[in-house]
Parts: structure tokens; C-alpha cells; sequence
């Protein structure tokens, strides 16, 4: 184990090895664990959503204490008057922030799964990663010379972390026949010479062909072989960030509550920083984490409105009803109503008593 964070990566890394074998495209495996990461996390989700509804609900008073105490929240009984505040409402301010503190450490599982297809598909170990990218190195390839830059070939731990963000990128040049054929002699040479390293040599090939494009390659990479910015890779980081403004905006229109002015600039801030990230994500890493980050985001469009429908605001306690105050015309009427029915009752009752006679 090679941190605490394996105790999510590696279950999920299994789970994203089941959906490569079962579409057996990496692609489709793509969407396929995302759609499970999703439902995964469906329960956390609906926490998150119960925890700012009953906030949202909680607010108003949270915001009339402030008024009360302004300028002076440090002042210790704005303390126990808050906390009473949520012994009183039944909520607990960690109840909204948690779920989505659990789910980051997931996000980082399933995007290290994805990027590294040779630890987690192919169930080869930090060594034979090592030897293959030497392999590729002392044969020339030059894609390979230039995605290291200024890495030292020969440092494992330099090359161990290059192959972090670019295990992908390796076993796309795997695809090419000849390549495969060169590294599978080199690993088997590499074993012969040292019988008791642990070096696997069996190593196989993965279908990175989705909808046309290689996912192992970057957007960039297709720029470059085609000299032009206007090539079909270049979709990717653009729905990339279509996706993720939609996200942003769709969640906070939804979920609108009543903010402070400094809120609202930090949300919009937000609105916009996002998609600019995941443009930039998109553009950088190889197109299959792209497809993962719009697949991602399209799931995170839907469930908002899921959450929308399943998650109801709590009911707000009913209010006691003021009796109404009765005007002087208005007592002056029932009176005169009241004494109209008596004396209807009366006639009812004497011709009652005449006929009886």
C-alpha cells in the first residue's frame, strides 16, 4: 500500500478494471464508471443536499443573531446563542460540508484510475512500468523523448512520478505492433537478467479508440500532427467546459438561497473558475480524462434535478393564528343575528305547543 488514500484507490481501480472487461473499450469504460462512481456516491449526495436545505432553513435565524450581536460575534454569548440556535433547529453545521469532504479523496481515486491504465488494467507493477518506459527510450521512440522533457531516465523514483500523469500516454504507443513486440523481448531479456526482481512480462494491449480519436493522445498532440488548432480533439476541452459552466450555473439558479454581497462575488467567481479549469484539464491531459470530465459533468447536471425531486425542504413550523379583532359595526351585526335566531326558535317552539293542545 503505497498510501492511506489506497484504501479508496484501489477498490475503485478494480472496479474501472471490470468495466474495461466488460465493454472492452476504454472509453466506454469511461462512461460506464462514471455512472457507477455516481451512483456510488448518490447517498453522500443526498446528505450534502439535506444538510443545505435544513442551513438554508436555519439561515434567517443565523442571520438575525448576527444582526444582534454585529460587530461583536466574538462576544461569547453570540457563541452559546448560536449553539442553541442549533440544538433548538436539530442542525449540525458539519452536516453539509462532510459528505462533500469524503467525496474528494473519491474524485482523486477515480481520476488516478483512469490515468493509469498499466498499474490498474494491467496489473503491472512500478518496476516493469519502469522498464518499458527504458525500453522505449533506448529504442528510439521519440514521442516517448519528448513527453519525458528533462526527466532522468535513469531515476526510478523521477521516472515513477513522470508515469503518474502518463501511463495513458505509454500504453497508447503500445497500440503500434512493432512497439509492443520491442518492449515485450526487452521485458523478457530484463527478467532473464534478473531472474528474482519481480518483472511481469506479460503484458497485453488496451483499445483507447473512441468515437475516432486515440485516448491516449492530448489535444494538443492532435494540433501539432495536424499544424492546425482546428481539428476535432479540440471539442473536447470546449463541451469540457460548456459542461462545467452548466453544472455551476444550473446549481446555483437551483439552489438559490439569499446571500451576503461578498457571497455572491465568491460565487460568481466560482462560476466562471471552473469551466476555466476544466478547459485547461482537458487541454492538457490526454483526451480520455476529458471524456471522463464531461461524462462527470452531464451526470452532475442530472443529479441536480434528482436531488431537486427527492430531497424536499424541510416544512417550516406553523405559525400560531391571531384571532381576529372584531370592529364595532361588525359586533353590532352577529348581535343582531343572534337575536334573530332566538327569536325564530321561540315561534317554532309556541306553535309547537299550540298544536300539542
Amino acid at each position: 500500500m503505497e498510501s492511506l488514500l489506497d484504501i479508496i484507490y484501489v477498490p475503485l481501480a478494480w472496479i474501472f478494471k471490470l468495466c474495461y472487461l466488460l465493454v472492452n473499450n476504454y472509453g466506454l469504460a469511461i462512461l460506464l464508471f462514471a455512472l457507477i462512481a455516481k451512483l456510488l456516491m448518490l447517498p453522500l449526495s443526498i446528505k450534502g443536499e439535506k444538510g443545505r436545505l435544513k442551513m438554508q432553513a436555519v439561515q434567517p435565524k443565523m442571520n438575525a443573531l448576527q444582526q444582534k450581536y454585529k460587530g461583536d460575534t466574538r462576544n461569547p454569548k453570540y457563541s452559546e446563542e448560536l449553539q442553541q440556535l442549533y440544538a433548538e433547529e436539530g442542525y449540525n453545521p458539519m452536516s453539509g460540508c462532510l459528505p462533500t469532504f469524503i467525496q474528494l479523496p473519491v474524485i482523486l481515486g477515480l481520476w488516478n484510475a483512469i490515468r493509469r491504465p498499466l498499474t490498474y488494467i494491467l496489473g503491472l507493477n512500478k518496476l516493469t512500468n519502469f522498464a518499458i518506459v527504458n525500453i522505449l527510450h533506448s529504442n528510439g521512440v521519440q514521442k516517448v523523448i519528448d513527453a519525458l522533457g528533462k526527466t532522468d531516465i535513469s531515476d526510478f523514483d523521477a521516472v515513477t512520478k513522470w508515469l503518474q500523469t502518463n501511463e495513458i500516454r505509454v500504453a497508447q504507443f503500445l497500440n503500434d505492433p512493432q512497439i509492443f513486440e520491442t518492449v515485450k523481448n526487452g521485458l523478457e531479456e530484463y527478467a532473464l537478467k534478473h531472474p528474482d526482481s519481480g518483472f511481469i512480462t506479460e503484458i497485453t494491449t488496451l483499445n483507447l479508440k473512441f468515437l475516432g480519436f486515440d485516448l491516449g493522445m492530448t489535444p494538443s498532440e492532435y494540433i501539432d500532427e495536424a499544424g492546425t488548432i482546428f481539428v476535432l480533439a479540440i471539442l473536447f476541452p470546449i463541451i469540457s467546459g460548456i459542461t462545467s459552466f452548466l453544472t455551476s450555473y444550473l446549481t446555483q439558479k437551483i439552489n438559490a438561497m439569499p446571500t451576503a454581497e461578498g457571497q455572491k462575488t465568491n460565487m460568481n467567481l466560482l462560476l466562471y473558475t471552473m469551466p476555466l479549469l476544466s478547459v485547461w484539464l482537458a487541454f492538457s491531459f490526454q483526451t480520455g480524462v476529458g471524456v471522463y470530465w464531461i461524462a462527470s459533468n452531464i451526470l452532475s447536471i442530472g443529479q441536480i434535478f434528482l436531488l431537486k425531486a427527492i430531497v424536499k425542504p424541510p416544512k417550516p413550523a406553523e405559525k400560531p393564528k391571531k384571532e381576529k379583532k372584531l370592529n364595532y359595526n361588525q359586533i353590532e351585526k352577529m348581535k343582531r343575528i343572534e337575536q334573530e335566531q332566538d327569536k325564530d326558535g321561540a315561534i317554532i317552539v309556541t306553535e309547537e305547543n299550540t298544536e300539542t293542545k
